[in-house]
């Protein structure tokens, strides 16, 4: 089968509605041909695409971390060089298929959490130049939507991570999104100290649309901001 050919199936199989059947379908596919389709599909035009290839790099990176577990940190390497700017790309999708990887594989996380925090974090002063800062709110989403999926499984390594000093810009985001995932990551981590912003945003009507396992849920920010008062 030729490289158009495999995307195109690939692709189509992503549009269906089953993840599961999606996932065993992937199975019948060489890994890394599959794994270099995904990463195409992460720029498609359609969002069921586009998602279903997030979930999906989880299921198949940490099944080829199982078998070559040098494999599946070329991976990650992959993503961590298409996130930087001598890449010439943008990286649309990155931090979220690095975020469902680490997700879906504890050794995977534990190796590679420290970088998905750097994209939240501003360079410091000489020797401590540790922060990758990204500053497109289209990138910001996807950091702190993978942060999200991190914490649902991996709570305590992130916690280990000091992420929450990084976090007060978000709430003061123009983008809608951004501050919706920021309530759900104070949510996630139990923030207390951003009481006072998640207070502020507790009225905000701006949209915010998550994706889980398959499924788009609707809020509002304010919504979620309550929800991690609540929390």
């Amino acid at each position: 089968m030729n490289r158009l050919q495999l995307k195109r199936e690939i692709t189509a199989l992503l549009e269906g509605d089953n993840l599961n059947m999606i996932f065993s379908a992937l199975e019948n596919y060489p890994q890394v041909q599959s794994i270099n389709c995904l990463f195409t599909c992460l720029c498609h035009t359609k969002e069921i695409v586009r998602w279903h290839a997030v979930s999906s790099f989880g299921v198949v990176v940490s099944a080829l971390a199982e078998k070559d577990l040098e494999g599946a940190r070329t991976i990650m390497r992959r993503f961590l060089w298409m996130l930087n700017d001598e890449s010439g790309g943008i990286g649309w999708g990155i931090p979220e298929a690095m975020g469902e990887v680490m997700y879906c594989h504890e050794i995977l996380a534990q190796e590679y959490i420290h970088m998905l925090v750097s994209y939240t974090l501003d360079d410091g002063p000489e020797p401590f130049q540790d922060g990758n800062f990204i500053e497109l709110p289209m990138l910001q989403q996807g950091v702190l939507w993978g942060l999200n999926r991190v914490a649902i499984r991996h709570r305590i390594l992130l916690e280990k991570q000091s992420l929450a000093e990084n976090l007060g810009c978000y709430f003061n985001s123009q983008d809608s999104q951004v501050r919706g995932f920021v309530c759900l990551l104070c949510r996630s981590l139990r923030l207390g100290e951003y009481r006072k912003e998640l207070l502020l945003l507790s009225e905000d009507r701006g949209h915010t649309r998550l994706y889980n396992e398959g499924v788009f849920v609707d809020f509002t920010v304010g919504q979620l901001a309550r929800t991690a008062l609540a929390a």
